[in-house]
């Protein structure tokens, strides 16, 4: 929907389908989808293992949705 709105939009997938988004954004038209991936599995991660990937993806994701000044 904010895609469709002109809103600026990251898909957020781990790297296990990262293949998948990107297939399904170009099929859909929209082969120039911001995609953001983060590490596989999360799942089996200690929960400070996970922490820390979102310390470090977060500012990342501000970055690609434009919501940090350069």
């Amino acid at each position: 929907m904010a895609l469709r709105e002109g809103a600026t939009t990251v898909v957020v997938v781990t790297e296990e389908f990262e293949m998948l988004a990107r297939t399904i954004a170009a099929n859909a038209g929209r082969s120039g989808l911001r995609v953001h991936v983060l590490p596989y599995p999360l799942e089996t991660r200690s929960e400070a293992e996970v922490r820390a990937i979102a310390v470090e993806h977060f500012p990342l994701l501000l970055e690609a949705i434009g919501a940090v000044d350069e």
